[in-house]
């Protein structure tokens, strides 16, 4: 039982390469909280919590831990010299949409968990589920730029951290950090519309993690 339920729960959602295995001994790698580094999980750094038990967590809410944006310099007035770049500023207005690209998407997905229903408060039988976005890079160009003719092989790049807890007690049981560049599905003419459609199917692929892996762990724990 506890070997299966660190399969999925302790890299806070699986569908890995190879078995998860927590380290273990005086050589373990362990957080500044206790937590234990988990090898083999599919998130980059995953850390768990040892003797790691939810038997009586079946209610989940999201907790939005906010985004930090990455400070770029400000783009040119030269298309060709924005042409040579990677990374841009985000404009409030942008960064607005993003965030709320954000929540809609993560909380689409966890609307669809099969065992665990979704909740906005916390209590007993809760698991609070927080996520932060860290360290974002946007590698699309100022819209008027966009707009004449500049194209892209990537949107940008995200550092995503997310830690399970006790909803009310604030116990962290898993945290888990992982960052990825958002890619289209082919190279395209950069427009707000494309970008945005790009930019929430990058973040439903994470929410997706976040919700198999909450529905096999119900599954596990009986």
């Amino acid at each position: 039982m506890k070997v299966f339920l660190l399969m999925l729960t302790t890299s806070l959602m699986v569908a890995c390469v190879s078995e998860p295995a927590m380290q273990a001994g005086p050589d373990a790698e362990v957080s500044f909280d206790g937590l234990h580094r988990v090898d083999n999980a599919r998130m980059q750094d995953t850390w768990a919590k040892q003797d790691l038990d939810l038997t009586g967590y079946d209610k989940v809410m999201l907790v939005d831990a906010g985004i930090e944006y990455r400070s770029v310099k400000p783009a040119s007035r030269s298309p060709l010299a924005n042409s040579r770049r990677n990374e841009f500023p985000l404009s409030e207005k942008q960064k607005r949409r993003l965030e709320a690209a954000v929540r809609e998407t993560f909380l689409d997905e966890l609307k669809k968990a099969e065992h665990f229903e979704f909740v906005t408060e916390p209590g007993v039988g809760v698991l609070s589920l927080s996520g932060a976005l860290l360290d974002v890079i946007s590698s699309v160009p100022p819209e008027p730029i966009g707009r004449s003719g500049f194209y892209l092989s990537e949107l940008g790049q995200a550092t995503l951290v997310l830690e399970l807890r006790d909803s009310q007690s604030g116990e962290v049981f898993v945290r888990t950090i992982d960052r990825r560049t958002a890619e289209p599905a082919f190279i395209q003419e950069s427009n707000v519309v494309s970008n945005m459609a790009e930019a929430k199917r990058a973040f439903r692929r994470w929410g997706a993690i976040m919700r198999e892996g909450l529905d096999k762990s119900y599954h596990l724990k009986l």
